[in-house]
């Protein structure tokens, strides 16, 4: 997926492995997740997180995070080789269905907000 050289706010939604309580994603979150990624601000700008509490068309999600980074081939890079990420890739695999995982890529819409 090619991504243009901008600021980017990715969606991700996604669910627990069979069997994690989604409470457990949100300590990891509050506690490692969020706290490391914000970390790297020059490359993070914004993390937020949130618990899904129903989704009325049935798709599969327990979590909703919202990111926005500098730009995706940096904050890749970034999540894939620097070494403080690790804990972050260890626990997100131990606790996310990665078959759940959907990323939507994008762009705030120029004008005031209404």
């Amino acid at each position: 997926m090619t991504v243009p050289n901008r600021s980017v706010v990715a969606v991700n939604l996604f669910s627990m492995l069979p069997g994690v309580d989604p409470a457990d994603f949100e300590r990891f979150s509050t506690e490692v997740d969020r706290p490391t990624c914000l970390a790297h601000h020059d490359i993070v700008r914004r993390f937020e997180a949130f618990r899904v509490d129903d989704a009325p068309d049935g798709s599969p999600a327990d979590i909703l995070e919202v990111m926005e980074v500098t730009d995706w081939a940096q904050w890749e890079h970034l999540r894939d080789n620097h070494p403080s990420m690790k804990p972050v890739i260890e626990g997100f695999d131990k606790l996310v269905d990665p078959a759940t995982v959907r990323t939507y890529l994008t762009h705030a819409i120029p004008g005031e907000p209404q």
